[in-house]
């Protein structure tokens, strides 16, 4: 068996003069249609330095975003789902590039369709670090909440211009949320989202999903997206960092998996087979968006987004300490 390669990264080009705190870190594969809305919104949020790993776009993301005075451009020798090390190299570019690029900075590292949700003590990014460093905390964590429209129905129809939380206004407002302070969280929350009523309906119909569900696992809805990059600082998985979390602020990514053009993403991850376990959760959603295009998503506990105040009022975005000049 031949060694997993090294990764080796080409800087296609410098973002412009930072003038914020945060650097923001992403893995982009053709995401053109949802860049606009992901730029949009992290620069609302103060970000001012973008850095972008490229992974062979063939839409016109690589373009869209060299032509962008914010954004750095990465590309690299390895392909996401290619071994890297004990790693898949687009678990182990989480590490690899803040180290080579970022060491000593603060940086968020979410994915395209994850949109960071602030507390409301804090206006922008370079405001909760500032607090979160007057703390001594060098690391925070955030729970990662489905966004979905009424049915999926509503989507064949919508642009991809249309605003993500005017499509996909709904969240679930989870039960329980069990993740003690600086330590791993229990993943018991999974039963409330809408995959899992998604999962539970195709059974109850009677979908042959035997074959899938000896490898089925749900995502780990946990991530700790802000981190300051030490030199021994690390991503262990996609989700999680050797620097355990402090309770006292909880942040939130709304996640869109549910957009116009999520049926090529399905598409392309079942090409390609990059994502974790063959790309389970891609099987599983391909099956569930053509067998429930109709079936209403919200749920007992859903409720409707409007501002941050929504998931406050949850319990599932907090920050227990107040805000500083940025």
């Amino acid at each position: 068996m031949n060694a997993p390669a090294q990764a080796e990264f080409s800087i296609l080009k410098q973002p412009g003069p930072a003038c914020s705190r945060v650097a923001l870190f992403s893995i982009v594969r053709n995401e053109m249609y949802f860049l606009p809305h992901f730029l949009r919104h992290y620069r609302s949020l103060g970000v001012r330095e973008f850095w972008l790993l490229d992974d062979r776009s063939s839409d016109g993301t690589r373009e869209l975003l060299l032509a962008q005075p914010d954004c750095g451009v990465i590309a690299s020798s390895l392909a996401y789902g290619d071994p890297c090390g004990d790693l898949r190299f687009g678990v182990a570019a989480k590490t690899l590039v803040p180290k080579q690029l970022l060491q000593g900075r603060w940086v968020l590292s979410v994915d395209a369709d994850e949109f960071l949700v602030l507390p409301r003590t804090h206006a922008s990014v370079d405001s909760l670090v500032a607090a979160m460093e007057r703390h001594g905390l060098g690391v925070a964590r955030a729970l990662m909440l489905d966004f979905f429209p009424d049915t999926l129905r509503n989507l064949d129809a919508a642009s991809t211009a249309d605003d993500p939380f005017a499509l996909c206004p709904w969240f679930d407002a989870w039960q329980e949320v069990d993740w003690p302070d600086r330590s791993h969280p229990s993943n018991k929350v999974i039963l409330d989202g809408v995959r899992s009523r998604m999962l539970a309906r195709l059974l109850d119909a009677s979908h042959d999903m035997r074959s899938l569900l000896k490898s089925y696992r749900f995502p780990v809805p946990f991530k700790v997206p802000l981190l300051f990059w030490e030199a021994d600082t690390q991503m262990t998985s996609a989700h999680r960092a050797n620097v355990l979390p402090s309770d006292r602020v909880q942040l939130a990514l709304a996640h869109f998996k549910f957009y116009p053009g999520y049926r090529d993403r399905i598409a392309d991850a079942l090409r390609t087979n990059a994502y974790w376990q063959d790309s389970t959760e891609y099987r599983f959603l391909d099956i569930a968006v053509r067998a429930l295009v109709d079936w209403p998503l919200p749920g007992p506990r859903s409720r409707r987004f409007r501002t941050a105040e929504d998931l406050e009022e949850a319990g599932l975005l907090f920050s227990r300490f107040g805000a500083v000049p940025a």
